[in-house]
């Protein structure tokens, strides 16, 4: 039999402070994990000493001072950007990052020949390129109730970066921002001026109000009405705003159809 002592898989519950608790958990006892994974991913092996990370915020939150105190507020932010990608290895890479981070303070993110390093600042950037450009393209509808509600399938899992900002521009609506993909949603109360995620099914889709319809077959009929064919340029316009969001536009970009008022 192999020896296994040595080669620990750590096994958190997928959520932040999960990750945060294995992290603290690593550097605590000086262990080098061979790999951080969510417990939905894990697939059993034999070879390696599997270690179940219980989730504890109060470790999770001495943990991330730790890493604003010893390196900066830059690189908690990195890690929490990176962790939102959802990417193979993410944790891996995170843990990595840190370990240098703790040696050389700030100037972590100047090292860039480390591939780890890399790796952290690239996921950071493509979830917060991805949150930035989702806040100009989500369109809010205003279901039968009262209520407004928008349909994403992003790559990375931003609703938690996209939520302070529509809380801000619709502070005075109640709404609800739907990731299809993930099947969970923000919701925001505009009585309690709070927003929380919670788990909702691919499949809810609320009946729109009759209001809504109206609007949305003015907006359609204007958006064709503008259009002059012998000026498109499908290149560009897919380039800032890619047709894998089109499906969730009301504007429907790139039909052929012509809208008209009825």
């Amino acid at each position: 039999m192999k020896n296994t002592e040595n080669k620990k898989v750590y096994i958190y519950d997928g959520s932040y402070q999960g990750l945060l608790t294995a992290l603290y958990q690593a550097f605590k006892l000086r262990e080098v994990p061979i790999k951080i994974v969510a417990q939905a991913e894990f697939k059993d092996d034999l070879f390696y000493q599997q270690v179940e990370v219980k989730t504890e915020n109060e470790k999770a939150q001495f943990f991330s001072d730790q890493i604003k105190e010893h390196i900066s507020a830059q690189t908690l932010n990195n890690i929490f950007h990176a962790y939102l990608s959802e990417a193979e290895k993410m944790e891996l890479y995170i843990f990595r990052y840190l370990f240098t981070g703790f040696k050389v303070g700030k100037k972590v993110d100047e090292f860039l020949t480390k591939d780890y390093v890399r790796q952290v600042q690239d996921l950071a950037h493509k979830v917060r390129h991805e949150s930035h450009r989702l806040k100009g393209l989500i369109r809010l509808q205003e279901a039968a109730g009262g209520k407004y509600y928008a349909a994403v399938e992003p790559d990375y899992k931003t609703l938690v970066l996209m939520a302070p900002h529509f809380k801000n521009r619709f502070s005075t609506m109640d709404w609800i921002i739907h990731d299809k993909k993930r099947e969970e949603a923000v919701i925001y109360s505009a009585a309690e001026k709070e927003w929380l995620v919670i788990d909702l099914e691919k499949e809810f889709e609320p009946e729109l109000s009759n209001k809504e319809k109206d609007v949305q077959q003015l907006w359609q009929a204007f958006f064709s009405a503008v259009s002059i064919k012998n000026r498109s340029n499908p290149r560009t316009q897919r380039q800032f705003m890619p047709k894998k969001y089109w499906k969730h536009l009301i504007e429907s970009p790139g039909s052929s159809r012509k809208f008209k008022i009825k």
